[in-house]
């Protein structure tokens, strides 16, 4: 499986398996791309199915001894560099297991012990025009579809906001489709009639699928930005805490300050002095598809979204583990315990949970 698009899809069926939410052809499908694979199979010892642990561990000792990678207290610079293959690979190891020993395993959840954190939810607190707040919740729908309101002449806005731990889908008058994230706002207007332009503010991250409509563009405010969009999928993160706005393309065309991004770019604003890079979007908008996605990250980078997801503080026992860099693809949507384990396992910081605050320590 060589193609990006291959990868992309045998990561959502990993992620679907270890919710415990695959169809039967879906299953299928996972079945069929594992059995034509040209890889030496994977021996797994049959009681390593009731011992998900002991798995997880098997398949990384398995991956050192295929590569030669010494400890990595030995050469921790090349360690980094092969984290992402180790990550990726023991987040759809359960899957592997399943097809290959026959022998079902419990879904992918960290320990329960009192001590653990649920991931977050879909969930938001909707302000109407008016003032009145309404708690919108799992329980009811996970999107939630403002209906245009015409007989106001004035311009009303409602705002959607996320805290910590919770995300939430809105569809705008026009049709647009937002996805917030964690600790997120939007405000938009209750009708866009009154106005010749669609124009909606956010703070921390939100990804939108914009409808098209030729006589009224679409602007997005944020910090220190106005981008006008053409039709189109993008992404903006514009935390407070992240080193500058960053405005991802993936279709179709937006100008971000003046400058006109292509697709797979990101415009990168720092306190207004704009760079242009290109990017791994499926990096960008895992987040909204439901995965941890890191390529040469930072753990300071990593353990922001981390808190944003997990409603957790974080505290680093020497500023050198902050650069530590990682790679990998894991679900959200298990408890905290679990993301932790994943990145415990590549040997390069070690990690405690006390109450909801995660402390990182150097390695003994």
């Amino acid at each position: 499986m060589t193609k990006t698009t291959d990868k992309t899809r045998l990561q959502e069926l990993a992620h679907k398996y270890l919710q415990g939410n695959l169809t039967k052809e879906e299953k299928n499908e996972f079945d069929s791309w594992f059995n034509q694979t040209t890889d030496e199979p994977l021996e797994i010892h049959a009681s390593y199915a009731n011992d998900e642990q002991a798995h997880q561990h098997a398949i990384f000792d398995r991956i050192r001894k295929e590569l030669g990678i010494v400890p990595p207290s030995r050469l921790v610079t090349l360690w980094r560099g092969i984290a992402a293959a180790i990550l990726v690979i023991l987040s759809v190891g359960a899957g592997l297991l399943y097809f290959k020993s026959n022998q079902p395993i419990s879904k992918q959840t960290a320990k329960t012990n009192k001590n653990d954190i649920a991931p977050g939810n879909n969930q938001a607190t909707l302000t109407l025009a008016n003032g009145k707040r309404i708690l919108l919740s799992s329980k009811d729908q996970s999107v939630y579809k403002q209906v245009a309101d015409s007989r106001s002449g004035q311009m009303e806005f409602n705002t959607l906001t996320t805290t910590k731990g919770e995300q939430y889908q809105v569809i705008l008058p026009d049709g647009t489709h937002v996805w917030l994230n964690a600790a997120s706002s939007i405000r938009f207007p209750v009708s866009f009639a009154p106005s010749k332009e669609r124009k909606v503010f956010i703070t921390g991250e939100a990804y939108f699928e914009v409808a098209k409509d030729k006589t009224k563009p679409f602007r997005v405010v944020s910090e220190n930005q106005l981008v006008t969009v053409y039709g189109t999928h993008f992404d903006i993160n514009g935390y407070k805490d992240e080193a500058g706005t960053r405005t991802t393309l993936l279709e179709g065309s937006v100008d971000v300050n003046g400058t006109l991004l292509k697709p797979e770019h990101q415009a990168i604003n720092v306190k207004g002095e704009m760079k242009v890079v290109s990017v791994d979007t499926e990096n960008i908008i895992a987040w909204k598809n439901g995965y941890f996605r890191f390529k040469s990250e930072t753990l300071e980078s990593i353990m922001r979204k981390i808190s944003r997801w997990y409603d957790v503080d974080v505290e680093f026992q020497s500023p050198a583990l902050k650069d530590i860099e990682f790679g990998g693809v894991m679900t959200k949507y298990v408890n905290v315990s679990k993301v932790l384990e994943m990145l415990e396992l590549t040997g390069e910081a070690s990690f405690e949970l006390k109450g909801r605050t995660i402390i990182i320590k150097n390695i003994k």
